[in-house]
């Protein structure tokens, strides 16, 4: 060996001396201060599952006493503050801890039962608490979609529910609960088995369900027909409603209705009449006299009775609305006025009742007698008529009788003031028309407030 070689090894051993005393003084120093340490310490422990490793008894005992509630791993843990580990107890666990080995871990327990005040805290107080970490948790995971029943080109089908992650509340709930009468650690579990299951078990009673509402049926009775819905016709594609309802085609329904209202409706509509004289002749369109159909309601009402687990019948005149309902032309009771007579004839039950002359007003203009079908809107014995006359002077005229047919003022009742020559004579018109209403001599007005009612139709026409 050379000289330079000797020399060159020299410094390679001193080191690796040096680098095996650093470490056996750094062991050394580890274990004197781990010794330190937990000589007021607690050493790798749990106190009724709580980990206190590493804190000294005031600050295990402040740990115990604080109510948590973490995840930690698989499981949702609930920790009481209601236990009242007090700090004797903790400094009674740290002599029994000290007398163990210091690289071991240990389990201990400051005490074992769970009292009903403790019991009524965690009901009361965390439960709640613990259901909202659950919403917490939930919220943004994937949500599970339940088995539905669907309706699809009139068929049944059953579309498969899919799994998601939410936790299922009611099922933590309960475990809580269970837990809470008898565990000092309240730890539910936050597996797959936790999670919120598609419900299948609803399909069969669903699939029941759907089936007896397609054979379900709506009767719409009618003045003069009966009306049948049978469900299946009516029903639309798609899912329940949250209460597991159908839907029901209100597009398909409403035209339905429409079209039928349309030919059943009267009001607003022309009427054809038999005259006195055997001339059928057609009442002017207007007035208001006639009924027509509640289209909204009646819709929604049948779409509402077919979804029910019951058949159902129903009856048009509760959708009626107007005067005269299921009267098809004048009916057989009904006042008819000829202008170009001057003539008012009064039926009772198909029976000419009275034939009385009488005075319009003009066929024309602001005292124009107005032509269509109206309705007695009722009746009143010794009223004084007011109004303006063409001049504009107002006018206030006593009768002892007065039908009014509009809300304009038109009417029929006895005029006094009338020369009895007039009653019945076209040419007179012009000169002693009156403001629109149907003039009776005073001695005949009584046959017609015998003989007619409230509602009753009157037709004017020319």
């Amino acid at each position: 060996m050379s000289r330079k070689e000797k020399f060159a090894k020299k410094p390679k051993k001193k080191l690796w001396t040096r680098i095996l005393v650093g470490f056996v003084l750094v062991l050394f120093g580890g274990f004197v201060g781990s010794h330190f340490s937990f000589q007021n310490h607690f050493k790798f422990t749990k106190i009724n599952d709580v980990d206190v490793s590493g804190l000294t008894v005031a600050q295990a005992t402040k740990k115990l006493n604080t109510s948590h509630i973490d995840e930690d791993g698989n499981y949702l843990v609930v920790r009481d503050s209601k236990i009242n580990v007090n700090s004797k107890d903790v400094k009674k666990l740290f002599k029994h801890r000290s007398s163990m080995s210091a690289m071991t871990s240990a389990k201990l327990s400051a005490k074992s039962d769970v009292t009903n005040k403790q019991l009524n805290y965690r009901l009361k107080t965390l439960l709640p608490k613990f259901e909202n970490r659950v919403d917490q948790i939930n919220t943004g995971r994937k949500q599970t979609i339940d088995s539905k029943v669907i309706l699809k080109n009139g068929k049944i089908v059953v579309q498969a529910g899919q799994q998601g992650s939410t936790l299922d509340k009611a099922k933590m709930v309960k475990d809580f609960k269970k837990q809470a009468k008898s565990s000092l650690l309240i730890s539910v579990k936050m597996t797959k088995d936790a999670y919120v299951k598609p419900n299948s078990t609803q399909i069969a009673k669903q699939k029941k369900q759907l089936a007896n509402i397609l054979d379900n049926t709506v009767t719409l009775n009618t003045y003069n027909k009966t009306y049948k819905f049978v469900a299946k016709r009516w029903v639309a594609n798609g899912y329940p409603t949250a209460n597991g309802t159908y839907k029901f085609d209100s597009t398909k329904i409403k035209n339905w209705v429409a079209k039928f209202a349309n030919k059943v409706d009267t009001l607003g509509k022309s009427v054809w009449i038999t005259t006195h004289q055997g001339k059928r002749v057609r009442v002017h369109a207007g007035g208001t006299y006639g009924w027509k159909v509640n289209q909204s309601a009646l819709t929604k009402n049948i779409m509402k009775n077919l979804g029910r687990s019951h058949s159902v019948t129903m009856n048009l005149k509760h959708y009626a609305v107007g005067t005269g309902y299921g009267v098809k032309g004048s009916g057989k009771t009904y006042v008819a006025i000829d202008l170009q007579r001057l003539h008012e004839y009064v039926y009772k039950n198909g029976k000419l009742m009275a034939n009385i002359p009488i005075m319009s007003g003009t066929l024309t203009g602001g005292n124009r007698t107005p032509q269509g079908a109206f309705y007695i809107m009722y009746k009143q014995r010794h009223a004084t008529l007011r109004g303006r006359n063409s001049d504009g002077s107002k006018y206030a005229s006593p009768v002892s009788y007065w039908e009014p047919l509009t809300n304009s003022g038109v009417g029929m009742h006895d005029s006094p003031w009338q020369p009895a020559s007039v009653y019945g004579n076209p040419s007179a018109r012009a000169q002693y028309h009156s403001h629109g209403c149907l003039n009776n001599p005073p001695s005949r007005m009584g046959e017609v407030w015998k003989n007619t009612h409230t509602l009753e139709p009157v037709f004017i026409y020319y």
